[in-house]
Formats: structure tokens, sequence, C-alpha cells
């Protein structure tokens, strides 16, 4: 049991955010963004793992569940941008951040607009089968691959796609595209230099992770000046979905941790940043 008393502001519905299990009497907020191609469904099941914790917050970007008609975005600083907007209502609340894949540099983003933004930061980020930011998206890029190239290298890289979706063009017309921007989105995404965060950051990577390495793993320390854990789990790139419960386990414990320390984290000064610069390619046709 924590002896934090939970004090939330109800949240608002909105065609960003879902909660999928109430949980008010949860010592924080962890706000969840999936990786490319996935949508807020894909955090249900942590909300019950999480029960008494955490009240999981999922993120739902454009193009995917209820928000099929709307533009799709093919770059990260818009979609940081959109979600610091939601989340700034909420940010003097005690939260933490969560992200797998593409949503681990979006979270990581995130938290350098809070700040700059002088608004409140959260208690922890974790970070899930994604590479330190620093380190360059693998090559070629996929996302302005014809289809069948495209599907072959996504399978390469993360795993096989079930026949049922594969083998029907109708699923793949609607998946395709969300698949193919979050990955334009990935893949274009330029670190720029600046102080590291000073929060605690727990990353996690898959032992069979054909993608993202150890090293890319253990390279997130370079992003904090706070409390540092990594670990290797069993599973691939999707491990977080496929492992739940070991992986909630290690979630649990660390921001336990965290709920029993008390720490300031607004005392970081941003320092001078400077783009890389990213080559102009071709969108998903």
């Amino acid at each position: 049991m924590f002896d934090i008393v939970p004090v939330r502001t109800p949240l608002a519905s909105t065609r960003w955010l879902t909660c999928p299990r109430s949980d008010p009497s949860a010592p924080l907020r962890l706000w969840c963004v999936p990786f490319a191609g996935g949508g807020a469904a894909v955090w249900h099941p942590w909300a019950a793992a999480l029960a008494g914790l955490a009240e999981i917050v999922a993120v739902r970007a454009p193009g995917r569940e209820n928000r099929l008609a709307e533009p799709l975005l093919t770059r990260l600083e818009p979609y940081v941008a959109a979600f610091v907007e939601q989340l700034a209502p909420y940010a003097n609340e005690t939260y933490a951040l969560c992200g797998h894949s593409l949503g681990a540099l979006m979270v990581f983003e995130a938290v350098r607009a809070l700040r700059r933004r002088g608004l409140g930061l959260p208690r922890a980020i974790i970070v899930c089968a994604a590479r330190a930011p620093h380190h360059p998206p693998d090559r070629p890029f996929v996302h302005p691959m014809p289809r069948p190239e495209f599907l072959a290298e996504v399978q390469r890289r993360y795993g096989p796609i079930p026949p049922e979706i594969r083998n029907d063009p109708d699923i793949l017309d609607l998946l395709m595209p969300v698949l193919c921007a979050d990955l334009e989105m990935y893949e274009t995404y330029a670190h720029t230099a600046a102080a590291p965060l000073n929060l605690p950051l727990l990353a996690l990577g898959g032992e069979d992770d054909a993608i993202v390495s150890r090293t890319q793993i253990f390279d997130w320390r370079a992003h904090t000046t706070g409390e540092f854990a990594a670990e290797i789990l069993p599973g691939g790139h999707f491990f977080p979905q496929d492992e739940i419960q070991l992986t909630t386990e290690r979630v649990r414990a660390f921001l336990g941790r965290q709920l029993a320390q008390t720490f300031d984290p607004r005392n970081i000064v941003p320092l001078e940043t400077k783009p890389i610069p990213t080559p102009a390619l071709a969108g998903c046709q």
C-alpha cells in the first residue's frame, strides 16, 4: 500500500485518450503510447495487471479505431505537440509515461516539451522495445517501399503478419496506410542534443527483438541523470503484449519504488540544441 492519496481531475473524454479501467484509488496515472500501427486497445490488458497502482490512460492517434477517417501523422513533432496538449491539464498530478517502440520516442520527446514549457513532469518514464534516441534507425527505410517489399521487410524485422491479414486485400488496404505513416514517423525522427532528463527511467528490451539490440536499450542511460534501470526480458519486439505478466511486474516494481521516494524533477536547464539533418524521403504510396 502507498501513503499517497490521489487527487485527480477526472479524465475528459477525447478522441486522443481512453481509460480502459477507472481506478480512482490508484496512486498515479500511467499514460501509455503504442507501437507503430498500434491503437489504444493494446494497453487494455495492462489496466487489469496494474490495478491498484496505476490508472491506465491509453493514447489513440489518428487513423485507427474510432479515428479511421482522420488524416494520418507522418512526423513525430505534431504527434508530440498534440499529446502534450492532451496531457497538460493533468501535468500537476502524479503520473508516469510509458511508450512502446515508436511510442517510447514520443514520450521521451513529450517530456522534453513539457520541460521546455515549465509544466509538471512525470514521476518516471518507461520505454519498451525502443532504440535510445541518439541511435539512428535501421536502413533501408521501410516506409517508402512498394507493398510487396514493405510487407516482406516488416515481417523480417517485426515478426510474421497473421495470414488472415496478409492474405486479405481489404484488411491490408485498411491497415497499410496507418503502419506506413507510423513507420515514416519512426524512421524520419531526428534526435537533437539537449540536457539529459533528471527522471527515473526504466528501459526494457526483448531478447529476441530483431531490430532493437541490448546496447540500444542500455544506451537510454545517456538520457537521464536520474535513477536508471534496464533489463532484457523474454520475447521479441512485442514482448509488452506477449509477456504481459512479466513486463507489468517489472513496471509495478519500478513505479512502486518511485512512489516511495521524494524528488524534484524540475531542476534541469535545457542546453542549446542543434538538429541532425534528415534527408528528404518519398512518402508512402
